[in-house]
This record gives C-alpha cells, structure tokens and sequence, in this order.
C-alpha cells in the first residue's frame, strides 16, 4: 500500500504556558512532564497490563485536528497537519492508528466530534487548547455512542496536546460509564510521548481497567502497523469474537458450524446462501476457491489471519477457510489483504483429514 506521508516542521517560540512545535496535525508540549511509569512514553515489553475481552465487542475511538477542523479539501503541510493520503483519502495520524488497531482486532470507529470545529491556524489551535486546559473546559460533542453497554474492550486515540490528552477527549470519557470496561489508551507525538495523559484517561474513565497504552511519533506513523500489532498481541486484545449468524458448512461428507460477521460484505455474501465453491487446499492452513460472484462491498482488508476464519479477498474474487499454522512464522503472514466474514467453531483438524479439492457448500443454519 503506497502512503504518501506529509509533515512540516514550523520553529514557535517557546510560550509561558507550554512551547508546541507544529510537526504532528495536533499541538504539542516542547517540554514532556515527567512519565506516569516507565511504560507512559513506549509501549512496553514486559507483558504487564495483560486484558481478556468479555463478549469481545470492541470500539475504538480517536480525536485529531483531522476531522475536527475545515480544512480544504486539497490541505497540505502548509496546514502544519500530519497527513497521510491512501488510495487518495487523506488521513491524521491518529485516525491511521486506529484504522491499524480495527485490522488487526476488528471493532468499531469512531470518530469524537466537537460541536465547534477548531481552528485551522496552529498558533489558534495552541492558544485555545491551553486555555481549555488552564480552565477545564470540557468543549461539546456533537456525536456520541447510542450504547456503550455493549462494548467490553474502548480503545482511546488523541494526540498529544500540552503533554496531556485533549480537552474532547476528556468530554467522550466523562459522558459514559466506563466501570468493569478495559479503556485501551493509544496516542501520537512530536517526540515527547505520551506526556500525562494516561494517568489522564486512568482518571477520568473511573472503574476501567487501563492497561499499557502506545504512544507513536507522528513521523512513524505510516511504517507502524506491526508495532501495534505487537503491542495488542502483548497486552492480549486479540480479534472481537463473531457477533453474526449460526452457518453450516458441508465438505467431504463433514458438517462444520461456524459464525458469519454481521457486516456489509459478510451480509452480501450471505445473501448469496446456499452458496456452493470449490475450493483447494493451500500450503496446510487453508481452502480457498473463487467465487461464483464478485460482491459489490468491499473493506480494508488485513495480511493476517486467525485459525478458523472464513475470509474474503477481493484482488482474486475467492473465499477461504484457514484451519491451521496462523502461529507460524512463514505461513501466518499473507501476500494478499484479506477480510473475515465468518468464523468457523467446530474442530478444525478434521481439514487436515480432507481430500485436497473438494466443493464447499456454505448454509444458514435452519
């Protein structure tokens, strides 16, 4: 994937309150405070901090400039904004973290809005993020979670502003009931760090659960996905459990269940039922074969996969089941993005017993 990454570098002089430099699409302290812990400015290595997901629904949600402030469509770093642009869609740094931690979790985005937008000028943005602070103003939200009681695992995105996290930030955490969930923080920086701003969202999301967070430099940003999902493997959030409709899958004389994703694609697909392929067996970890139809839906696929997921990639038009080696070091990592649509949940040795080309027949469960 070709990322084109936009960064500008502005010299302000240092002010009263707290200096800023201007190379991350978000303002940021010229001097860190001292770290809450040793894990505040880096994500750490020691495995502390350790979740396990309830019913495994996950959001995963971010503040940027990007997204809060009217920028013209053709912004570039004369902004001062970090800014990613994929296949033409132009993102802030903190919004591609997120979009990592969904490839490799799954979960919900999305974005925490301010009824104001902020302005698009850096030394304004400064000036009013410092007044925010020194006052405690928590600004508006024009958008909110309809049910919040359903997530068990909130991952919380910002950049760092002041050495601390943003004001809107602290607005999502104080409008919800954070007790028994896991708030996952994670944030970028110009190279200071997550500053204070963990112990930040340890306080404000009373009753959560808090484990490590990471904190990446903006510069970074577009070559971090695998040290995320180091970080999410470290502190043991692995991908939300199925959420979506009981299946039957007939192969070889087996019958196997399985779980299909409640998503656009998964749902299309499924509108397809019974649906019948002919799939081969692929390097000892999966089946795969065409599709009788190209779906129209299409997502951010991923280039790894999890024992017994059922899958779709649409550079080729074909569907697949990995049963097996999604630990191994020369098989777990793919060529070619995939996306889950399902999961299957019965024995997934019994593949390794099948003959190497067989027609699959996949069926909602009457």
């Amino acid at each position: 994937m070709k990322r084109l990454f936009i960064c500008l570098l502005l010299l302000v002089p240092v002010m009263t309150f707290a200096g800023c430099s201007e190379g991350n699409d978000e303002p940021q302290a010229e001097t860190p405070d001292t770290p809450d812990n040793p894990g505040d400015n880096e994500d750490n290595d020691d495995g502390s901090g350790t979740v396990k997901p309830g019913n495994g629904k996950i959001l995963i949600a971010w503040f940027s400039r990007w997204g809060n402030t009217n920028y013209a469509s053709d912004v570039d770093a004369s902004t001062g904004a970090s800014i990613i642009i994929d296949k033409g869609t132009r993102r802030g740094t903190t919004e591609v973290v997120a979009r990592y931690i969904q490839t490799a979790v799954g979960g919900d985005l999305h974005l925490i809005e301010t009824t104001a937008p902020y302005p698009t000028e850096f030394d304004d943005v400064r000036d009013q993020n410092h007044a925010e602070q020194a006052a405690g103003t928590l600004p508006l939200l024009k958008n909110s979670i309809e049910n919040m009681d359903q997530y068990d695992v909130v991952f919380i995105g910002y950049p760092v502003w002041a050495t601390d996290v943003p004001q809107a930030v602290l607005s999502f955490l104080s409008a919800y009931d954070f007790s028994g969930k896991t708030v996952v923080p994670f944030c970028t920086h110009d190279g200071y760090g997550a500053g204070s701003s963990y112990r930040s969202v340890q306080t404000s999301a009373s009753g959560a659960n808090v484990p490590d967070g990471i904190a990446i430099e903006a510069t970074d940003v577009p070559s971090a996905e695998s040290r995320v999902q180091s970080w999410l493997e470290r502190i043991g959030i692995g991908r939300e459990e199925p959420q979506g409709k009981s299946i039957r899958i007939t192969a070889g004389g087996h019958t196997f269940t399985g779980e299909w994703l409640d998503t656009p694609l998964a749902n299309e697909i499924r509108g397809m039922f019974p649906l019948t392929a002919t799939l081969g067996r692929y390097g000892g970890r999966e089946y795969y074969g065409s599709m009788p139809q190209r779906p129209t839906h299409t997502e951010e696929g991923q280039l790894r996969f999890e024992n017994g997921d059922i899958t779709y990639c649409p550079s080729n038009n074909t569907i697949a089941i990995f049963y097996a080696k999604a630990d191994d070091p020369n098989m777990g990592q793919l060529t070619m993005r995939i996306i889950p649509i399902g999961k299957v949940t019965s024995d997934l040795e019994i593949f390794d017993e099948m003959d190497s080309r067989l027609e699959f027949m996949f069926d909602n469960v009457q």
